[in-house]
């Protein structure tokens, strides 16, 4: 069952691969700003809380465990969740959805574009427009504060230009067909 944060429209998505780890009596929200991948994303958002709602959510909604340790999800997890992340979509309706790392942009994409993606190492994005919908494969926070650190400046800049376009309605992308 999605989690709609209490919200009933949203222009931007936030979509992470799974939960993590809380600790008791932490925030359990997706992408949460307790997190160091939330934390960031929450920095991006900054200055455009005003014009842009937001949603965070991960394509598995559970902690995938094995003995007791985080794992990344198995493919058939995706398949039985991904119905949550499409009623997520359908109810509140995003224009533009930030699709968190290469595992998440390669399973919600089709074929067509994942078979080529790359992530930009300038951070320049591309958006795939599909529908009413822009997805837009980006570096995974996690990423970028672990091996790109010193360049977080530019990530960070990269995205909020995305941003900057939705904020104005002219998101440049590739039309893609599922």
């Amino acid at each position: 069952m999605p989690i709609f944060d209490q919200k009933n429209k949203a222009r931007v998505f936030w979509v992470g691969l799974s939960a993590v780890q809380f600790g008791e009596g932490e925030e359990k929200l997706p992408l949460s700003p307790l997190t160091r991948s939330g934390g960031l994303i929450a920095e991006i958002e900054k200055g455009f809380e005003q014009d842009l709602s937001f949603y965070k959510t991960n394509l598995v909604k559970c902690l995938p465990l094995k003995l007791n340790k985080i794992r990344y999800p198995l493919r058939h997890e995706m398949d039985k969740c991904f119905p949550n992340f499409k009623d997520e979509l359908e109810h509140l309706k995003p224009r533009v959805v930030f699709l968190l790392g290469k595992q998440v942009a390669n399973y919600v994409l089709p074929s067509e574009v994942k078979n080529g993606l790359k992530l930009s190492e300038t951070f320049d994005y591309t958006a795939y427009e599909a529908g009413s919908i822009y997805y837009i494969p980006i570096h995974h926070p996690s990423y970028i504060l672990v091996y790109k650190r010193k360049l977080m400046h530019k990530y960070i800049a990269g995205i909020q230009s995305c941003l900057s376009k939705e904020s104005s309605e002219t998101v440049q992308s590739e039309t893609i067909s599922y």
